[in-house]
């Protein structure tokens, strides 16, 4: 054939080039300290060792996770929770880890965090990582874990949004001990947050999400039926979950160990009492006055973000099913118990 004497040359040139591609990709893996977790499976043991847990030494992972299934359930009682030293703060520097729930407002939260980031110079930054794939999760951990806590400044602020596949607290709750340990060990604060609302008005905001793929109110709730425990919800841009499940499963499938809504409350305070420093009930007023203390930023107004502005029209029967199914699956029980917990004279008119 014609092109017998360059086939050699470039079987020999492509040889060179993969093996020095090879080499470079060892350098780097070796070196960097921020490695991608795409194609590691994420439960096995090396998985934790090289890419997850930093090279230094502390309590290995594995070991943290069984020391964390050991601790004693909580009570829900006022002096088991966490709270701001007020007389302290400002704190110099530090790590704010919001948690967004679908439909609280975390969007216009988001938004204001962003412009905190902005008005605040460069020892502000923001960072978030999310999406609908099953892996991210192992990246936002890997991530967290390698860089948004290691080597904080002395004066600088980190923002991290979590939301949709980013973090499964029920199942990675270790990891918001090991990423304290790390911050607070530098000398900054680590501050944990989220924000709820009424049980039954964010199931019927979640209804929205039905209009677009003209689902009917049966279709879009039904993984809320209690036969279909291990089931996702259905929604435009990925899955209807309730706050409570947010809370424990984020978007995975809505109660896979097919636990009882009792268990499944008493589970969701006991993250809370044991991570969140800041909780509110739709009272963004007072979540933009907290950070403000705690980080010392210049006051500012939040503005709404991502508001719907179509009509939501239902029948009573309708209405009485997202009611029902609400209340079901526990998420009514569940905000009345942060209510009791977080909302200081909840209760005092009856004194």
């Amino acid at each position: 054939p014609r092109n017998t004497k360059q086939k050699y040359p470039s079987f020999v040139m492509w040889t060179l080039l993969s093996f020095t591609c090879f080499r470079i990709y060892v350098g780097l893996h070796l070196s960097s300290k921020s490695y991608t977790t795409d194609n590691v499976e994420t439960t096995s043991k090396d998985f934790y060792t090289e890419f997850v847990w930093p090279r230094k030494e502390r309590t290995p992972i594995n070991k943290l996770k069984q020391q964390v299934a050991n601790k004693p359930k909580l009570k829900p009682l006022l002096s088991n929770l966490r709270s701001v030293d007020e007389s302290n703060l400002p704190y110099k520097c530090g790590v704010i880890f919001f948690y967004h729930i679908a439909c609280t407002g975390g969007s216009s939260i988001n938004h204001w965090f962003g412009q905190q980031v902005k008005r605040n110079g460069p020892e502000t930054s923001y960072w978030t990582k999310w999406g609908r794939k099953e892996k991210m999760e192992a990246n936002f951990i890997d991530i967290m874990s390698n860089n948004r806590t290691q080597n904080i400044g002395p004066n600088e602020w980190r923002f991290v949004h979590a939301h949709g596949m980013s973090y499964f607290p029920n199942a990675s709750e270790a990891y918001l001990y090991q990423w304290r340990e790390e911050v607070e060990s530098q000398g900054c604060a680590f501050v944990v947050t989220t924000m709820l609302r009424d049980a039954i008005g964010h199931t019927i905001s979640q209804t929205k999400g039905m209009i677009k793929p003209n689902l009917t109110l049966d279709e879009f709730m039904s993984h809320l039926e209690p036969k279909n425990y291990n089931q996702r919800g259905i929604f435009e841009r990925g899955a209807f979950v309730t706050q409570l499940d947010y809370l424990l499963y984020n978007m995975g499938p809505r109660n896979e160990y097919n636990a009882t809504k009792e268990e499944k409350v008493r589970r969701a305070v006991e993250l809370l009492q044991r991570h969140f420093d800041v909780l509110l009930l739709s009272d963004y007023d007072r979540f933009t006055d907290i950070i403000h203390k705690i980080t010392g930023w210049s006051p500012t107004t939040m503005k709404p973000a991502n508001v719907f502005d179509g009509d939501l029209n239902y029948s009573y029967a309708e209405l009485q099913k997202i009611k029902d199914l609400t209340e079901a699956n526990g998420d009514v029980a569940f905000i009345d118990a942060v209510r009791h917990l977080y909302t200081p004279g909840y209760l005092d008119y009856l004194l």
